[in-house]
């Protein structure tokens, strides 16, 4: 491993950095094919569908997926890569983010391109490197939000109070996530005398005010829609339905392991608790911050497994702060610790991705179905071909289903991108009032998953439900899913809504 103390303020490329540079770029290039490669996901093409018209604001999650979404379908069509071109794009700014963000706090520029190349070896980051959800602009939002903080704590001026607010009301308008971030900032502030002095700044409260701003569109929607989307939220952090929380906690921290890579896990670890403890005894706000925003959100959400059910992505910004702590912790040890372990950390989980990306891009290895997470990928052209062959046989029929997630894949993949109405207690925005209150009369497409079938929901909504095929979904030659098509013949009124909020009006008959 080269010196921790190489000159940061020579513009002479070192060694490492060029080695980084060049397998950004690869990183990049096989980015770009596998987007185009593999097919979207169900949540893709759903938040694909928040393009149709773009909104202010949305019911599952903020704008900013959509946004960025958008700018890429106009360059390059409805198509898989389009949908993601911005997801690659965005991850490595968040990469290129965080090089520069270790880079100073280490004082280190070797650090700095070693934790660009551990950041693009996780594979949680490297699925978001590709895949279009709301964690990528939220990534780089969270990303820029440590920057601005350390190139302050560095005397990098007022100028980056502006930034850190840009960043936290950007990251507000991609994923409510973002407030887990302002403890540990605060914390980091309080703390520290150099720091503190900005709370009696003018433009600490302006820097607010710009934050506050950014996050307008969001509480327009909220208003004009009984605050549907913060209620929602709201259910998810104070959920208590979890049957058995022991077993919730083990699935959790067996996919923080899985979705990290196991060494790159432990590393990250390590590094959140050597951050707050070296930055404290060193007074070095800079390391405290990296510890401050990352293991007590790790906490948070492990504790929250007791309560409710915490998806395996949900901690991943806290990694950000945990990988450059642990790249930057090892590298300033005279002792090199953990030496050979340093090494095969990125080695093992650019392994790993790589088999990922193979397999997302070709269904190619004959892993069982139970253990291929990928398989959700599969199959949905067929349900789509499936669903357009019974739109042929019964013209004027319009699609519904009762869960969101063949809503996208089926519009995306017919050739018209017809709407496919929703059963709940929200109107999606892909639709409006008027196409709701148009159905009375008509017949109707039911599409829904086989082992959760839902045509006995739809007495007394339609004069007749009529069985029309089974779908088969595959991911390669294993089975994915299975979906069943059914006739509903003459709407009644009463199954959608159309009015704005939880429990909208809906289309009674």
């Amino acid at each position: 491993m080269q010196s921790f103390t190489t000159s940061t303020s020579s513009r002479r490329l070192l060694p490492i950095e060029r080695w980084t540079l060049a397998a950004l770029l690869a990183i990049f290039l096989l980015r770009l094919t596998v987007a185009g490669l593999a097919p979207l996901s169900s949540d893709e093409a759903y938040y694909w569908q928040w393009t149709r018209p773009l909104q202010l604001s949305y019911f599952d999650h903020p704008p900013m997926v959509a946004l960025w979404i958008w700018p890429g379908i106009h360059l390059l069509g409805d198509t898989t890569l389009g949908v993601r071109l911005a997801a690659i794009l965005g991850s490595m700014a968040t990469t290129l983010v965080i090089w520069d963000a270790t880079r100073i706090a280490f004082a280190s520029r070797p650090a700095g391109a070693v934790t660009a190349l551990w950041l693009n070896a996780a594979l949680l980051f490297s699925a978001s490197g590709v895949v279009m959800t709301p964690d990528a602009p939220l990534l780089l939002c969270w990303a820029v939000a440590l920057w601005a903080v350390i190139r302050l704590v560095n005397g990098g001026g007022v100028r980056f109070l502006y930034v850190l607010g840009l960043a936290l009301g950007l990251g507000a308008i991609s994923k409510y996530t973002i407030a887990l971030i302002l403890p540990g900032i605060a914390a980091t502030v309080l703390l520290y005398p150099q720091l503190r002095r900005w709370l009696l700044s003018i433009h600490l409260w302006l820097a607010a005010l710009l934050a506050l701003a950014c996050t307008t569109p969001v509480l327009l929607w909220n208003s004009r829609n009984h605050w549907a989307s913060f209620a929602k939220q709201l259910n998810h952090a104070f959920a208590t339905d979890i049957p058995d929380p022991a077993k919730n906690l083990l699935t959790f921290v067996g996919s923080q392991i899985g979705l990290l890579t196991p060494l790159l896990f432990v590393f990250a670890l390590w590094g959140m608790g050597w951050a707050l403890l070296a930055g404290w005894r060193r007074n070095r706000p800079e390391w405290f911050l990296l510890g401050a925003t990352s293991l007590p959100i790790l906490i948070f959400f492990t504790l929250h497994t007791q309560s409710g059910v915490v998806q395996s992505h949900w901690s991943g910004p806290a990694y950000l702060g945990g990988l450059m702590a642990a790249v930057g912790g090892i590298l300033h040890s005279p002792r090199r610790r953990f030496s050979g372990w340093f090494r095969a950390a990125p080695l093992l989980g650019g392994a790993i991705v790589l088999v990922v990306y193979f397999q997302a891009a070709t269904a190619l290895l004959p892993l069982p179905p139970a253990i291929d997470a990928l398989k959700r990928l599969g199959g949905w052209d067929t349900l789509a071909s499936a669903v357009q062959t019974e739109r042929q046989a019964h013209p004027g029929s319009f699609l519904f289903t009762q869960k969101h997630e063949a809503t996208g894949p089926v519009s995306f993949h017919l050739p018209d991108h017809p709407p496919v109405f929703l059963e709940g207690h929200i109107r999606p925005s892909y639709y409006s009032a008027a196409e709701v209150l148009s159905l009375k009369g008509r017949n109707g497409i039911f599409i829904t998953r086989a082992r959760d079938d839902g045509a006995r929901d739809l007495e007394g909504y339609f004069t007749r439900v009529t069985l029309l095929r089974r779908v088969e979904l595959r991911w390669g030659k294993q089975p994915a899913d299975s979906y069943n098509l059914y006739l509903a013949e003459d709407y009644r009124g009463g199954l959608f809504v159309f009015g704005p909020g939880y429990d909208g009006d809906r289309d009674a008959p």
